[in-house]
């Protein structure tokens, strides 16, 4: 039995997002563009590694194996001379959304070496969770900016909802649930996105056991690396849901960071942990986004970035200057400030909540700038409810 999600408002942003990703023509060459540069101190590193949950069949295709999930990492690099900057995407996976969009894709160039070696000391982890059908690479503009900041990202494919996923062996996995590259696939049935949203939870916490029998293990790139006394969970749409969700359930989660999720019914959700929720061009509140508001119990900050889009937290607010017809708009601040803000926020809330550092201004009040950025803290009404605690972000 799953969790039974409140999902009318995620279909009605897949149907927003499908209609963008079908607009989409082949421009006459292919051109080259490159992820925006991290703003951190440290080069950035990364790899891949595939784990197996002895315990769990796979969900979603029965009698066939145990359950199989490729992990994305990011990390802070202490050297990258003698290194190779890595692929945007695997080739196969590449290749497999350039055929289903009819779309010839561009040569993305990344600012990750591939397998650097660690910088010294412990790095907290962030867990990152993908929207409905998308992939473990659509937010690589955030995972290298974390990680440039010191903090190990590891982005999560969820096989067989996932359109593609590549293992290391050169299987191509792709999503029984259809993409949201092709709508004709897609599926968007309240069953479907309930039980997808059911998997994840299940899949977040067997990486948590994989991450830490690596950090345990010797010889491994992250050996004895990673901070598991504080981690973060970070997710998109559906895996916005899946975020805030996993924070209440799973003890090993300290804080929550929702990306434009739709809101689901309040008596799923009671936490006390920090909660920072990054919403997009909204022109009303619902009354559920009210009910969440409410039902978050500990610190929570809520930024909205007025005027922009559903896809504008991912990698689509920047391919989106290559490729205007996804319209992932940034509102009036512009794409370079919008995506400022967008890491910014989510560096402020973890460096506080993680790593104890003095509070940032952005998480007391407006910043000047970024004018477009409305600013709701824990202190606040969402929907005019009479709200008399302080702001009071706890360790």
């Amino acid at each position: 039995m799953w969790t039974c999600f409140s999902l009318r408002s995620l279909k009605t942003e897949l149907a927003v997002v499908i209609a963008l990703f079908v607009q989409v023509a082949a421009p006459a060459a292919r051109p080259v563009v490159r992820v925006p540069p991290p703003t951190g101190p440290y080069k950035v590193g990364t790899f891949s590694a595939k784990t197996t949950d002895p315990n769990r069949d796979d969900p979603y295709i029965a009698n066939v194996r145990k359950r199989e999930l490729l992990i994305r990492l990011w990390y802070p690099a202490s050297l990258v001379q003698g290194y190779e900057l890595a692929e945007y995407a695997s080739p196969k996976v590449w290749l497999y959304l350039s055929q289903i969009t009819g779309v010839e894709l561009p040569e993305i160039k990344t600012n990750s070496w591939r397998k650097a070696p660690v910088a010294r000391g412990l790095h907290p982890l962030v867990l990152l969770t993908h929207g409905y059908t998308g992939t473990l690479t659509d937010y690589t503009f955030l995972a290298e900016d974390l990680a440039s900041r010191g903090y190990v990202v590891a982005s999560v494919a969820h096989t067989y909802e996932s359109t593609a996923v590549e293992f290391p062996d050169g299987r191509l996995a792709i999503s029984v649930l259809g993409s949201h590259f092709r709508p004709d696939t897609l599926r968007t049935d309240e069953q479907s996105l309930s039980y997808a949203a059911h998997v994840r939870l299940q899949d977040l916490s067997s990486v948590l056991d994989e991450l830490q029998r690596l950090n345990d293990s010797h010889g491994i790139l992250i050996s004895g690396k990673l901070d598991l006394r504080h981690i973060a969970i970070m997710g998109h749409s559906l895996g916005g849901i899946a975020a805030i969700t996993s924070v209440m359930r799973e003890p090993r989660f300290a804080a929550a960071i929702v990306l434009d999720a739709p809101a689901i019914a309040t008596p799923v959700i009671r936490t006390d942990k920090p909660v920072l929720i990054l919403a997009a061009g909204r022109d009303q509140w619902g009354s559920r986004d009210c009910q969440l508001w409410r039902s978050l119990r500990g610190p929570r900050v809520l930024v909205h970035l007025r005027g922009a889009e559903h896809l504008t937290a991912s990698d689509a607010i920047w391919l989106a200057e290559q490729f205007p017809e996804l319209e992932a708009h940034a509102g009036a601040m512009g794409p370079e400030k919008t995506i400022s803000a967008m890491r910014n926020y989510i560096a402020a809330f973890l460096d506080y909540i993680l790593l104890g550092k003095t509070m940032s201004p952005l998480l007391l009040r407006p910043s000047p700038d970024y004018p477009d950025v409305a600013f709701t803290s824990e202190k606040q009404p969402l929907c005019g409810e009479v709200m008399k605690r302080e702001l009071r972000f706890a360790k």
